[in-house]
């Protein structure tokens, strides 16, 4: 038997939980992922990893992002790191005022 690997044991972890939240079945998302009930079952137990393919179906068909499925971040995570990006992708200089900005807001707070 395979030695399962941390990360497909969370990220199986993951798809079950946003599977069970879109409220499907392994049946029923298996067939839309066009996969078999038992290889989704192995994904979601960490036996198997999941393919890119349908890793990008799956992300598609439930409208969750990567990041749900690959870290397990809710969408106040995602929202997070997205302004994070932003901020991070800014000149140096404006980087600091944004950051003096947050600051000045959260110490309000």
């Amino acid at each position: 038997m395979r030695e399962k690997k941390e990360i497909n044991i969370a990220v199986g972890n993951h798809i079950q939980l946003v599977r069970e939240e879109a409220g499907y079945t392994q049946d029923t998302l298996s067939e839309l992922l066009d996969i078999t009930p038992n290889h989704l079952s192995a994904i979601e137990r960490g036996v198997s990893g999941i393919s890119l393919e349908t890793l990008q179906r799956l992300c598609l068909l439930l409208g969750v992002s990567a990041d749900r499925i690959l870290f397990g971040l809710d969408a106040q995570e995602q929202e997070a790191l997205a302004i994070a990006r932003r901020i991070t992708d800014l000149k140096p200089e404006n980087r600091k005022q944004i950051q003096d900005l947050l600051s000045i807001i959260l110490d309000m707070l």
